[in-house]
């Protein structure tokens, strides 16, 4: 394992920069423009948007839930700081969808596009980490959190946002270069990228740290970290099968690798 030094931000500082940065309001962004746009989509075009979106939704609201366990385990009361703002952004991220399903999309059954590939790493394997976290809490093993702790770091920031979300970002960036079309979904998935880019510092730099502290933990988050990619082509194929908005399956699914690799690198395993 690497051990070098890395010069970042700290809770601290990442909880100033959110107080002024973070405060971006989703109710104010003007959907009029996409919903012109939604109308000129086929039914195939739109049921491949409308995935990318429920699966972010879906993701966001669960993020939104299980972080408390995170914030509420670690000593630290900075870095407690700062996740409040982090937990106040994953929620608002959801309101961006959840308003973007209702004026520009109509009703969605967001529900309906958890196949197993994403459930589990988005909703039920989160959820069974931030319970493990408390029952850590709970029964006095201290032992037991520390590893715990790092799972879900390892597990919420370094797959779901480190990997998943950035990625997800690309698809959306496709989306408006190929068609010239949704600007204000490229204006909230902007926002939201920012308000990620200070929840990704923390979280690596956490994960990071305590690896090095603890090396007994390398083993099961690179097991966590190797499991994940080897699901990058499958979670690729749904999103692109089929792919009628004719965006770039391959340089997606290279992107992934790629965030998946430095990701691995910024916590010191690769």
């Amino acid at each position: 394992m690497s051990t070098a030094t890395h010069s970042t931000k700290s809770p601290r500082q990442l909880y100033s920069m959110a107080k002024s940065l973070g405060i971006w309001d989703p109710a104010k962004i003007d959907l009029t423009e996409d919903t012109g746009h939604w109308q000129r989509l086929n039914r195939e075009q739109r049921e491949q948007l409308i995935k990318v979106c429920a699966l972010f939704y879906e993701g966001e609201v669960s993020v939104s839930d299980t972080l408390a366990w995170f914030m509420l385990a670690v000593p630290e009361l900075e870095r407690r700081m700062f996740l409040s703002t982090q937990i106040f952004e994953e929620v608002k991220h959801a309101e961006f969808f959840e308003r973007y399903f209702q004026e520009v999309c109509g009703t969605v059954d967001t529900t309906a596009y958890l196949v197993p590939e994403y459930k589990g790493v988005l909703l039920d394997e989160l959820r069974q980490r931030g319970e493990a976290i408390g029952a850590a809490l709970t029964n006095g093993k201290n032992g037991d959190l520390g590893l715990s702790l790092t799972l879900f770091a390892a597990h919420y920031m370094g797959v779901v946002e480190g990997v998943m979300a950035l990625t997800g970002y690309e698809f959306f960036e496709d989306l408006l270069a190929k068609t010239g079309m949704f600007p204000r979904l490229l204006e909230g998935i902007k926002l939201i990228r920012a308000d990620e880019g200070r929840h990704l510092v923390h979280g690596m730099d956490y994960l990071r740290e305590q690896l090095e502290q603890h090396p007994e933990y390398a083993a099961p988050v690179r097991e966590l970290f190797m499991r994940e990619a080897a699901n990058i082509p499958r979670r690729t194929d749904i999103i692109f099968t089929p792919n009628p908005l004719g965006l770039d399956r391959n340089r997606i699914q290279e992107i992934s690798y790629a965030n998946h690799a430095q990701r691995m690198r910024e916590a010191g395993l690769a």
